[in-house]
């Protein structure tokens, strides 16, 4: 907004009263005091001062010329400066009314109820009105809110003066916005308005203003961390109040120290995460899943996209958004799980039809243990597999055992009461499972169970009927789990079957020898019958 600088204004006033030139001042007063000193001699008689009385005519006609010219001077000297005010007025005003006319911003003249008395051109192009409708009319007609403009008004002329922005109705109806000064009696009844137009500065601060409305309302309510740091401190200068939502850690804490966000990313995943954040000005992207830890100590996922922001050439800001995706992250495990289950479930089932299929495609016993020890050594690990069958009562003979170190052990026959576990398994018909034999106070080390610190047992059944016991051993302790003890049951179903089938396939062995051997001395025995008669003579001869 242009304003006149009140020096300006003043100088006319003070360039052109020039005082009267020295030498005249002096001369008026000489010329003064000669006068009273005169007419001072002239009151006393003539005769007494003949000298005097003979010069004082021509010395008052001398005074009375010389003040003559003193006083046409001064005449002559005042009449130029007259010509030079009026000259310098003239040219003031006309230097106002240029400035009036011209100036870019509105000035309005008014008088003590708000009429508008004059306008310059810029003032009508403001309110868009021309300058014989805009003279007359009462400046509270142009306001936005014109009920409160009395008392506006009559406080503006208690205070002499008043500046601010104002909401107008121009004359087309258009809404704008002014910057106005206003000044009261710069004359008297006259007063001064200064109108600036700032509507498009106005409706662009307003559109900033709810774009951050928006902005605000926004980050507030979003789920997501939004952020912004310096691309070159990697300082955190903006983030929203979802921070304190997904972190735990207040919004204070970060302002006051604004790398603190460092010390939440999990000590595993910070390197690689501060290493793309650095990243991020050249690279252009960051898109990283990473752990962090909460204020109450527990471990979440979360994920950050980032990207840099330009100004001037540069990068100079970074943003992105930070999502909580522990959720996703848990299911995506548990689908993982539950994946590797069904796979694992799946290699089990192919395990136990291959071992099924392998116990029973050979009826002999001997392939049919080996064959077993084979299969569970390849779904359990162990050091040591022994293969018991139960005798007459409680004895339990040794069939088979892996690895074959020490052979002569094969056919060793022990009591279960020598082993309360075996015991058990032979008695209740359960599998057992000791992860650490040296915490059983029970367990005894009894030939081919000695030398073992984990071991299971379990049951192998048949029609009810326990045919024998499947031992497993391992040197380390805690070495079985329960998942082994399932497998191990599991497995020892079809062996069973297998061990009745091979037993069954003995017997009938033993029968068809027996029987043949049987056969072939009836055969035997037939055919010495048959010689023996026709060796005797007939009873006829």
């Amino acid at each position: 907004m242009y304003a006149i600088k009140p020096s300006s204004v003043s100088q006319p006033s003070t360039m052109f009263c020039h005082p009267f030139p020295l030498w005249l001042r002096w001369c008026s007063v000489a010329t003064l005091a000669a006068s009273v000193g005169l007419l001072c001699v002239s009151l006393f008689p003539h005769n007494h001062h003949t000298i005097i009385a003979a010069n004082l005519v021509p010395s008052l006609v001398v005074a009375l010329i010389f003040a003559v010219f003193l006083n046409i001077y001064s005449f002559w000297h005042l009449r130029r400066e007259h010509r030079e005010v009026d000259q310098a007025f003239r040219d003031t005003d006309c230097e106002f009314s240029s400035i009036f006319q011209n100036v870019l911003d509105g000035v309005l003249i008014v008088d003590n109820v708000g009429d508008c008395l004059d306008a310059n051109p810029a003032a009508t192009a403001i309110l868009r009105l021309t300058t014989n409708k805009l003279i007359g009319q009462n400046i509270s007609h142009f306001l936005a809110d014109c009920d409160g403009f009395p008392d506006s008004w009559s406080l503006f002329l208690q205070n002499k003066s008043h500046r601010g922005r104002a909401q107008l109705t121009a004359g087309d109806g258009a809404t704008l916005f002014v910057d106005f000064t206003a000044a009261a009696n710069y004359l008297p009844g006259r007063h001064v308005l200064i109108l600036c137009d700032v509507t498009d500065r106005t409706q662009a601060e307003m559109s900033l203003r709810r774009s951050e409305e928006r902005f605000q309302h926004m980050a507030n309510n979003i789920q997501e961390i939004f952020w912004m740091m310096d691309a070159e401190t990697q300082e955190i200068t903006y983030i929203n109040p979802a921070y304190a939502t997904i972190t735990g850690h207040s919004l204070e804490s970060l302002s006051k120290h604004p790398s603190s966000y460092r010390e939440l990313i999990h000590a595993e995943d910070r390197i690689r995460v501060l290493s793309r954040l650095q990243d991020l000005a050249d690279s252009g992207i960051l898109d990283e899943e990473f752990r962090f830890i909460r204020a109450d100590g527990e471990v979440r996922w979360a994920w950050a996209k980032g990207v840099p922001v330009p100004a001037d050439g540069a990068t100079r800001w970074l943003v992105g958004t930070v999502q909580d995706i522990t959720s996703r992250k848990q299911a995506q495990m548990k689908i993982s799980e539950q994946l590797d289950a069904v796979e694992a479930a799946r290699a089990e089932a192919e395990a136990f039809r291959k071992s099924t299929l392998a116990l029973s495609q050979n009826l002999a016993m001997d392939a049919v243990l080996d064959t077993l020890l084979q299969c569970i050594s390849e779904l359990i690990p162990f050091d040591k597999a022994t293969v018991l069958f139960v005798e007459d009562g409680a004895d339990l003979m040794v069939a088979r055992e892996a690895p074959r170190v020490i052979p002569k052990r094969i056919g060793l026959t022990l009591n279960a009461s020598q082993n309360i576990f075996l015991q058990r398994i032979l008695f209740e018909k359960k599998a057992l499972l000791v992860s650490d034999v040296a915490r059983q106070e029970e367990w005894r080390d009894v030939q081919p169970l000695d030398h073992c610190h984990s071991w299971l047992g379990v049951p192998l059944l048949a029609a009810g009927r326990v045919l024998g016991i499947l031992s497993l051993g391992t040197n380390p302790p805690c070495t079985f789990t329960t998942e082994h003890l399932r497998l191990a049951k599991s497995l020892a179903v079809p062996a069973a079957v297998a061990i009745q089938n091979a037993r069954i396939h003995e017997r009938a062995e033993i029968y068809a020898a027996e029987l043949e051997l049987r056969l072939r001395q009836l055969r035997e025995a037939e055919n010495a019958l048959q010689h023996a008669g026709a060796k005797s003579p007939h009873p006829d001869q």
